[in-house]
């Protein structure tokens, strides 16, 4: 069926003053698919949005990289028990197939500060080689370097530094570490995935740590400490497919010297496996959602058509008997149809990116409404309108000229 511009126009402009007869009862019916769309853009930008956090957040740990954890916990004397020492990296650097480096690591949460502004803060200490595992770089200044190992030196987060320094540059500043006092040397680029924004998938949050040599923290060198207890062993590899395989040859290694509920093995790939089945699961929920409102939209709309049929029966016999065939029948109550739902559409796709910069400042989440989400639900409208409206259209056009003529 071919029409021309000028029929179309005409077409457009006898739905809308159709519709505009009974405005209460068209917006009522083309609710379903507003609700409908406004979930799908609300369901679609919220998984877009933990994606990228997710991704953000692999991308700081690193998808070649794996992590032994100590369990913590208190040992028969009633100290706290880190099972992992200094000298676990070195192994695990020497056993672990592709792996190219490893680091340990000792996680604190001391008070921090310059002057009045002192608050609890993670120090991360650790030898030059970590920064190289977290991918990290300095804005400013320059990293912790091998002949730093027992300066009283550190590299501070984008975030800290904003809030100890404001604008001021903080290279060559002091900073009161516990009871010590550090010069700054540099400061790091804002990382992506901060673990404050909702999840807890990177637990270090560098943006607002400092990094500090191991030796001037512990007050022991590596070498000379080796059995000097630590948070975590970091291990980078060549191969960043088989980190879950390698993981568990770490798991092995760490067994000889300990029980298996002294640590755990974290594998960043794994856990962005995890991330991405559980988005999964809450996609097939809020969709299921979304396409049963927009079933029940789509089936409204096809009920106010069938019942607009019946009331324009007589109208319709108007047309057919002055010259209008049955494909313009047709095509008038699809265009009608396709108004509503697309139009709807559009206003669904407004809400729900409404909805969504909503749940990103009220509840913390990071949301994002791609290009594909918007297309998506003006393609779902628009064969809603499809679907649902060509069985009135063509029950109008099959309409007799004579019948509907009579028809009162």
């Amino acid at each position: 069926m071919r029409f021309s511009l000028a029929e179309l126009a005409e077409f457009f402009r006898i739905a809308v003053e159709a519709l505009g007869r009974y405005r209460l009862r068209t917006a009522l019916s083309v609710l379903g698919v507003v609700l409908g769309v406004a979930a799908v853009i609300a369901m679609m930008s919220v998984s877009e949005g933990a994606a990228r956090d997710a991704l953000a957040q692999v991308d700081a740990l690193g998808l070649d990289n794996i992590v032994a954890q100590s369990t913590g916990g208190l040992n028969a004397k009633g100290t706290m028990r880190r099972s992992l020492i200094a000298a676990d990296a070195d192994r695990a650097l020497a056993l672990v197939p592709s792996a190219t480096l490893a680091a340990p690591v000792v996680s604190r949460y001391v008070r921090v500060g310059r002057g009045d502004r002192i608050n609890p803060t993670q120090v991360l200490a650790a030898p030059a080689s970590f920064q190289h595992i977290l991918r990290v770089a300095a804005a400013r200044g320059r990293l912790l370097s091998e002949t730093d190992a027992s300066a009283r030196v550190c590299v501070i987060g984008a975030a800290l530094a904003q809030q100890l320094f404001g604008v001021r540059d903080p290279i060559g500043e002091t900073i009161r570490i516990a009871e010590d006092h550090y010069r700054v040397i540099g400061v790091l680029h804002e990382q992506g995935g901060d673990p404050q924004a909702g999840t807890t998938m990177a637990w270090h949050n560098v943006n607002r740590a400092v990094l500090a040599p191991l030796s001037s923290i512990t007050g022991k060198t590596i070498a000379v400490g080796q059995n000097q207890p630590v948070e975590e062993i970091w291990v980078q590899v060549r191969d960043a497919e088989r980190t879950v395989e390698l993981g568990e040859v770490l798991r092995r290694m760490l067994l000889q010297t300990r029980t298996e509920d002294e640590f755990h093995i974290v594998v960043p790939r794994e856990l962005l496996a995890q991330r991405y089945r559980t988005q999964r699961t809450f996609s097939v929920v809020v969709g299921s959602v979304a396409a049963l409102a927009l079933l029940v939209g789509g089936i409204g709309i096809m009920n106010i058509m069938l019942t607009s049929v019946v009331e324009r029966t007589r109208e319709i016999g108007v047309r057919r008997t002055a010259g209008a065939k049955r494909r313009d029948v047709t095509m008038q109550f699809l265009i009608e149809t396709l108004l509503m739902t697309v139009g709807g559409g559009l206003a669904g796709i407004v809400i729900g990116a409404i909805v969504s910069m909503a749940i990103s400042a009220y509840a913390g989440w990071s949301t994002y409404v791609s290009i594909t989400a918007v297309l998506l639900g003006f393609v779902v409208s628009f064969l809603v309108g499809l679907v649902f409206g060509l069985y009135p259209a063509m029950k109008a056009a099959a309409l007799q000229p004579v019948d509907a003529m009579r028809y009162e």
